[in-house]
């Protein structure tokens, strides 16, 4: 029985339509379409968005959708993690008599570096400097007249420079996920980013000049916000859109 990407191509090339013939007719992008016609489902986003793209490629094609996906479901085989056994700890043992004897033992080096520190530097005949015969000078009767120092007047803090405000330069889009939703987004022409995130999180985009929402898996559960302002509703949920291109010009109109 052939496989889903094996028949998904000779349904096409049956009817004699182009990679870029077909991305016209099902909106599903060129490399996406090939991911499909080669079974390299990892280069697309998530399970649930192979499903869809095989759904609407399937239709397309005149082919049956829930045999290509009964077909795809068959042919993904969960993989079963290795079970890696920790080797037995082996824990020896030690004499109860041990651990005094050790301590026993440091004690008695500890008494015989301090004699012999001792005689080191107090040898017999040597007067303990500690218990010397000299008498202590006694205190004066009169306390000393400490001279009256005036404190210095602190100098007085100069107020601190004025905070100027700073103008907010380029484009700042916030995305903020109502719903689960798949995004490619590119930055002033720079290669793009890809990314699936759940509902509840959000995004922050920085650009110079242009910001560039490639592909939107779920255009209604997202919200774009432009520098502060907010923007109308992309599209609606589940529904899939491509290149929606944000600049000042689009700021202007808001």
């Amino acid at each position: 029985m052939a496989g889903v990407g094996q028949m998904l191509r000779l349904a096409r090339e049956e009817k004699e339509w182009s990679l870029l013939e077909t991305e016209e007719i099902t909106k599903i992008r060129v490399r996406y379409i090939q991911a499909l016609e080669e079974e390299e489902y990892g280069i697309l986003p998530g399970a649930t968005y192979v499903k869809g793209y095989l759904r609407t490629y399937a239709k397309q094609l005149g082919l049956n959708p829930d045999e290509v996906i009964e077909l795809y479901s068959v042919s993904i085989k969960p993989e079963v993690a290795p079970v890696i056994e920790s080797p037995e700890r082996i824990v020896k043992s030690r004499p109860s008599w041990v651990r005094p004897l050790i301590i026993g033992g440091m004690a008695l080096v500890a008494i015989a570096l301090a004699i012999g520190i001792k005689s080191l530097y107090h040898p017999e005949g040597t007067p303990d400097p500690t218990y010397s015969s000299t008498p202590l000078i006694s205190a004066p009767d009169q306390e000393p007249t400490v001279p009256s120092q005036t404190t210095p007047e602190s100098p007085t803090p100069s107020s601190p420079p004025s905070v100027v405000a700073s103008t907010q330069d380029g484009l700042t889009a916030q995305l903020v996920f109502t719903q689960a939703c798949w995004i490619e987004i590119k930055i002033d022409g720079q290669a793009p980013f890809q990314g699936t995130f759940a509902a509840g999180t959000s995004k922050e985009v920085k650009g110079t000049d242009k910001i560039e929402l490639v592909s939107i898996g779920n255009a209604g559960g997202v919200t774009v916000t432009l520098n502060g302002k907010d923007m109308p509703s992309l599209g609606k949920p589940g529904q899939v859109l491509h290149n929606i291109v944000l600049t000042k010009d689009t700021l202007n109109q808001l």
